[in-house]
């Protein structure tokens, strides 16, 4: 399996690796959203946002924690 050329990813143009940087993250939202409904299928969609947000800004303390 190939790795990703950096050099080849440098070369982009900006509106391309914004592109690519908004579909990753919309990746990662839903993969999260998901892992969050599976744990709590009865959670209303408004809950179901709020335990995304705790999980997003538990990750940012972790990130920080680490500096």
């Amino acid at each position: 399996m190939g790795g990703v050329d950096l050099e080849q990813l440098g070369r982009l143009p900006p509106d391309v690796k914004v592109n690519m940087t908004v579909d990753m993250t919309e990746a990662m939202v839903s993969v999260c959203l998901e892992g969050v409904r599976a744990q709590n299928p009865k959670l209303t969609d408004v809950e179901l946002m709020e335990r995304l947000r705790e999980r997003f800004e538990w990750a940012k303390r972790r990130r920080v924690g680490r500096g």
